[in-house]
């Protein structure tokens, strides 16, 4: 058989490989990363929740401790105050009036602290729950995203599964020695072995080398198959064929 019908079932050949490399691509690479992205984004935004959950924790904890030394100075004001009557000297009594005035300083300091940090979770507590719609509203998109890529992925394998029927069909016809070139060259030039050849501006239609116009005219005679010098590809000329 001549070897320009050779080439037009190479080209159909191509033409499927083309597609099947590409879903792979998808399936193996690009769909991968993007799930893989998404689930580092929703899992970073997880953790700033988680910081910010456990930054309120810590308030309630440092307001509780402020509760509890101020309950603390008020008994020991109280105690104080009880333990006037009990004195017998000016000097003393004096003494005690100077402890009581501290204390209740202490007293003022911390309640000051107490609605600080009242104030602070509160704050904290509404954003928590914003955060935490937020979050929620998030994991939801999250995981319709994840739900769509998975069923990207289901589609990609049943139309490679259809392609390469396809493929195996159209194989069947082409010259072995041929293939054999053919298929070396789809492993090692990323799933393209074929190339066309623009006739007006002359260029590899893969690395866009210029081509001189003795390989052009020996493209033209398709007595043997004519590879790019540069990215070694299978040359032909579209004219040529009715595609």
């Amino acid at each position: 058989m001549a070897l320009k019908d050779e080439i037009y079932k190479l080209i159909q050949l191509q033409n499927v490989d083309s597609e099947i490399y590409n879903l792979r691509s998808r399936k193996d690479s690009e769909i991968p990363k993007e799930l893989g992205n998404l689930k580092n984004d929703f899992e970073r935004r997880k953790k700033d929740f988680e910081t910010f959950s456990e930054k309120l924790k810590q308030l309630q904890v440092k307001k509780k401790e402020k509760e509890l030394d101020l309950a603390t100075k008020e008994e020991s004001v109280k105690k104080a105050q009880g333990q006037l009557f009990q004195l017998k000297s000016n000097k003393e009594y004096q003494a005690k009036l100077t402890e009581i005035a501290s204390l209740k300083a202490d007293v003022s300091l911390l309640e000051e602290d107490v609605i600080k940090a009242l104030d602070e979770i509160d704050c904290a507590d509404k954003k928590s729950k914003e955060e935490k719609q937020a979050l929620s509203a998030e994991e939801k998109k999250y995981k319709e995203t994840e739900a769509q890529l998975n069923n990207q992925l289901a589609e990609i394998d049943t139309k490679i599964k259809i392609l390469e029927e396809k493929k195996s069909n159209l194989v069947k016809d082409v010259d072995k020695h041929i293939l054999a070139k053919y298929e070396r060259l789809i492993r090692i030039r990323y799933g393209r072995a074929m190339a066309a050849v623009n006739i007006e501006t002359e260029n590899c239609g893969a690395c866009n080398m210029r081509m001189t116009a003795q390989k052009i005219n020996e493209i033209k005679m398709y007595d043997q198959l004519v590879l790019c010098e540069n990215c070694v590809r299978i040359l032909y000329l579209p004219e040529d064929f009715s595609l």
